[in-house]
């Protein structure tokens, strides 16, 4: 996996990391555009800003996969050691999971009926917020972690620990509101309940997936010493 700290030294790099670099950004603008979403789905309770700010987080994964595309092309172009070829890989599909994660979340709560938010706690819907305002925290390191891998790798570990540090704190808050939602007696069928469960889930999984990239990367610069 280090043939890639030595691929980015290279000027042949220098296209593959802009477009990693803007790919990460966009996964990163899905975690934002989805906080805007539970902003206004939430807080505001304006259900009708809630569901086109969600399909919004649709066409910005959509222009993700496009430059997941883009990068996968051009390393397959070159002529390139296997080694980088599927560490580049590896790192663009990391990041790529956190666009489809977003955007999964994005997706399904549109189809969650209105009536299920009024009935929340307002303990569960505080849940809900603490878990989409960390995981922004997480998304807004990403930055800083690919710059770290190009340019200051000594700062990848410190980097890496802050957003396991903050997964672990998701994956708290989540179970916090999973004993919270067990309170309420709510009158929907089994379906929507399993529904709002894998919802739920796939909104934890955001976090998991930064965390991937990040420990991903920091494998990398570990196997180059």
């Amino acid at each position: 996996m280090g043939y890639l700290i030595e691929y980015f030294k290279q000027r042949t790099a220098e296209n593959a990391i802009e477009k990693a670099n803007t790919h990460a950004k966009t996964a990163q603008q899905c975690v934002f555009e989805l906080k805007k979403g539970f902003t206004a789905l939430l807080i505001e309770k304006d259900y009708n800003k809630a569901e086109k700010i969600f399909k919004n987080v649709d066409k910005i994964e959509s222009d993700a996969d496009v430059l997941r595309r883009e990068i996968l092309e051009d390393i397959s172009k070159g002529e390139l050691n296997p080694n980088v070829r599927m560490d580049l890989s590896h790192l663009v599909k990391r990041i790529d999971d956190i666009a489809n994660c977003s955007n999964g979340v994005g997706r399904r709560i549109n189809t969650i009926s209105k009536e299920f938010w009024e009935n929340c706690s307002q303990e569960s819907i505080d849940y809900v917020i603490q878990i989409i305002d960390k995981t922004v925290e997480c998304a807004e390191l990403l930055d800083d972690l690919l710059t770290a891998l190009i340019k200051s790798r000594e700062k990848v570990k410190d980097i890496t620990i802050k957003i396991n540090k903050m997964e672990h704190e998701v994956d708290i808050l989540n179970l916090k509101l999973s004993e919270s939602l067990q309170k309420t007696d709510f009158k929907i069928n089994i379906f929507t309940g399993f529904l709002i469960a894998d919802t739920l889930n796939i909104l934890e999984a955001i976090s998991d997936s930064i965390e991937e990239v990040a420990d991903y990367i920091l494998l990398l610069t570990v196997s180059k010493k």
